[in-house]
């Protein structure tokens, strides 16, 4: 491995915007960079980069999948990396990007390097950062590996063997507007009504295992008008399905309640983004990659997240 180009790599990697879900840009500039390196390139239907790479030195004939995903949060544009000692930070005001442009760095960097390889597939989701998106439009037609690896995580160490229920909630309160001054007792207030489910609710880490949150709130126009409408973004999280779904069912009441406290009307979308799953350490995909750790003298950590 070429520490000097993987971290050159990177940083031209961050420099690309790709705020999600405007990540098309650094799609396009990453199909140029695998076709160059070897690999057949295709988009699916969503965008997500789909790239064939053959086997070499090698007679297996069974590919693996290592993936990573485009996308990026805000603040994401204008990213100037500055390298300072070990380390590798954002010299203004945006994030690095690390997440998860490392993951596909590394990917680049083991390309360039491996010696000895089966076939490789390497897939490149977008929108991963506003739902998982991206990996929930792949099309599965265009893939062959039965095994693959995601690289997104913060630890060489770590090798995540699990992973939570999320369910999300788009929740909408309509209320009544009126002059705030003149007539409130004729407006019925949306925000009051989120307010007052926001409060009722637990939220936070609930158990070691199941969070919640309330991420965004929006509401009314003006300071002194009730506000008609008010919009917000929940979601909770637990490795256990049954309990995050108990959770779920909880928190769609308490949205309920609100409304009905103050007369407003409520709507809520509720979706199931991912559902809880666990691997054992035992199964070959998780030692290989154990062994491989072990061999370089790095202890692995196996966890779910």
């Amino acid at each position: 491995m070429n520490n000097k180009r993987l971290i050159d790599t990177f940083c031209e990697l961050v420099r690309i915007p790709s705020e999600s879900p405007d990540d098309r840009e650094f799609i396009i500039y990453l199909e140029k960079l695998f076709g160059g390196l070897g690999g057949k390139t295709a988009v699916d239907d969503f965008g997500n980069l789909i790239v064939r790479f053959n086997a070499k030195n090698s007679k297996s004939r069974e590919p693996v999948l290592f993936c990573a995903h485009a996308d990026t949060v805000k603040p994401g544009i204008g990213i100037e990396p500055v390298i300072d000692g070990e380390f590798i930070k954002s010299k203004g005001d945006t994030i690095l990007g690390a997440d998860d442009k490392a993951g596909i760095a590394v990917i680049i960097e083991m390309l360039r390097t491996v010696k000895k390889n089966p076939p490789i597939e390497v897939l490149i989701t977008r929108c991963e950062e506003i739902g998982t998106l991206g990996v929930r439009s792949v099309d599965h037609n265009m893939l062959k590996s039965k095994k693959g690896y995601v690289l997104d995580s913060d630890s060489i160490e770590g090798v995540v063997t699990g992973g939570p229920t999320i369910i999300h909630f788009n929740v909408h309160y309509q209320g009544k507007s009126a002059h705030a001054g003149m007539a409130p007792e004729k407006g019925i207030s949306a925000i009051q009504a989120a307010a007052y489910s926001i409060s009722k609710m637990k939220l936070g880490r609930i158990d070691d295992e199941t969070t919640a949150n309330v991420g965004k709130i929006e509401g009314g126009v003006i300071r002194n008008g009730i506000p008609e409408n008010t919009m917000l973004l929940a979601e909770c999280r637990s490795l256990n399905h049954d309990k995050c779904s108990g959770l779920a069912h909880e928190m769609k009441k308490i949205f309920e309640e609100g409304a009905q406290k103050y007369g407003a009307r409520v709507s809520i979308e509720q979706e199931t983004e991912i559902r809880a799953f666990m691997i054992s350490e035992t199964l070959p995909i998780v030692s290989e990659v154990i062994n491989a750790l072990k061999k370089r003298n790095i202890k692995p950590k196996t966890y779910p997240i």
